[in-house]
C-alpha cells in the first residue's frame, strides 16, 4: 500500500470518527430555575458570574453538553466555559431525543394525603427548590402545620399535591404521607 493511500485512508477514518463520536456526546436538561453552574464540583465552589460579578444561570430546559461527572455533579460545557452543575438540578438526556419532562410518580395505593409537618412551609409550581413559589394576590400561602393536602403522586424529592384547586409540590422533609 502506498504512503498516500494510507494517509488518505487515515483521514477517512479519522472523519468517521469524529462524526461519530459527534453524535455519541452525552447532555443533561438543566431542570431548575436560577441554578448556579460551579467552577469546581462542590456547593462550597465559586460561581460562574458576569464580570460585574452577578451569577449565571442556565434557562430551565436548556441542554448542555455533559462532559463527565464528579460525585453529586456534571462537568457540563456551558457558553464555552467548562463549569459544574449539581445532579439534582440537571437530567441526563439522549442527544437524538428531546428532553423528557420526569414522570410523576402516581400515589401508593392507600396514601390520598400528606400532612404538613412544618411551619412556614413554602407550596412550589415546580418540583424544584428553585420553583416559583405558591401566592394568591401576591402572597404567600403557606399552609397549616399539620393540614392534611390531598396527594396526587410525588415527583423527585417532591410530593404532588391538590391544594385549593391547584397542582403544587411541596418538599418531602416538610411533610408525610397519610
Amino acid at each position: 500500500m502506498t504512503n498516500r493511500l494510507k494517509s488518505v485512508l487515515l483521514i477517512v477514518a479519522l472523519t468517521l470518527l469524529m462524526a461519530v463520536s459527534a453524535f455519541a456526546q452525552n447532555y443533561v436538561t438543566v431542570t431548575g430555575t436560577n441554578v448556579r453552574l460551579r467552577l469546581q464540583p462542590s456547593l462550597q465552589s465559586e460561581t460562574l458570574t458576569t464580570a460585574g460579578g452577578v451569577n449565571v444561570h442556565p434557562a430551565k430546559g436548556e441542554k448542555l453538553e455533559c462532559l463527565g461527572q464528579s460525585g453529586k455533579f456534571y462537568q457540563v460545557k456551558y457558553k464555552g466555559k467548562i463549569v459544574y452543575i449539581a445532579k439534582q438540578f440537571a437530567q441526563p438526556v439522549d442527544a437524538a431525543k428531546p428532553a423528557a419532562k420526569p414522570a410523576v410518580k402516581p400515589a401508593a395505593k392507600g396514601q390520598q394525603y400528606v400532612v404538613v409537618t412544618g411551619t412556614n412551609v413554602r407550596l412550589r409550581k415546580a418540583p424544584s427548590l428553585q420553583g416559583a413559589i405558591y401566592t394568591v394576590n401576591g402572597k404567600t400561602v403557606y399552609p397549616a402545620k399539620g393540614e392534611r393536602i390531598k396527594l396526587m403522586g410525588e415527583e423527585g424529592g417532591f410530593y404532588k399535591v391538590n391544594y385549593q384547586g391547584s397542582y403544587l409540590y411541596i418538599s418531602k422533609d416538610f411533610a408525610r404521607p397519610e
